[in-house]
């Protein structure tokens, strides 16, 4: 006679499960140490304890592991910009928030980050998910951009998308060049505010 699970008790992971985990640390290790090219399936899969043709069962290549490895940065890429891309007018504070969080995750994760972007042209799967990423920013803040227009808290400049799109540039490119991306914060929220506000008045919050 099988035993059920309890009320309220949950079955705990599946070894495939266990493995799959084991393969994505293993190439979020790697990728902290190297470059993708230079990552091969045989180390994924000994990191994972399983040959390289189970490897397979679970990824069909070594940029599906890293397309999974993004999905799961997707959500926290935008985690902390809510209060600034639902705000309005010139929020130093809430866009230095915003800011501050993106730096983390880079600092953490800007192998992974900058490895897929470098790719991305080349590489169909790397290239929808950075288009997705952009395009999800950018809708957002070219949203603020023509709220905080049309009530008069921004002065008229390129189409809303335009800007949202070389703002979401620039601070991309800065961070996939940047040693020390918490270093550029300051700079960025400077740069940043101006493009949108231009000469408008802007309030510095005592810190």
């Amino acid at each position: 006679m099988s035993t059920l699970p309890g009320p309220g008790r949950r079955r705990g992971p599946s070894k495939g499960d266990r493995r799959e985990r084991a393969i994505l640390e293993t190439a979020r290790t790697l990728l902290a140490r190297k470059p993708l090219a230079d990552i091969t399936i045989d180390e994924l899969a000994a990191g994972a304890d399983i040959s390289r043709s189970s490897f397979y069962f679970y990824f069909d290549s070594k940029i599906a592991v890293v397309v999974a490895l993004l999905h799961g940065l997707t959500g926290e890429l935008g985690r902390d910009s809510g209060p600034w891309l639902e705000g309005s007018g010139p929020d130093e504070a809430a866009l230095r928030r915003s800011l501050t969080a993106l730096a983390v995750l880079w600092r953490e994760q800007g192998r992974l980050i900058a490895g897929a972007l470098a790719a991305a042209p080349g590489c169909p799967p790397l290239a929808e998910w950075r288009a997705g990423l952009r395009a999800a920013h950018v809708e957002r803040l070219a949203a603020r951009i023509s709220r905080d227009r049309a009530a008069g808290l921004a002065p008229d400049g390129p189409a809303p998308r335009v800007l949202a799109g070389l703002v979401d540039d620039l601070r991309t490119a800065a961070f996939a060049t940047a040693a020390d991306p918490e270093a550029l914060v300051d700079d960025l929220v400077t740069v940043e505010l101006r493009m949108l506000y231009g000469d408008f008045r802007i309030p510095h919050p005592i810190r």
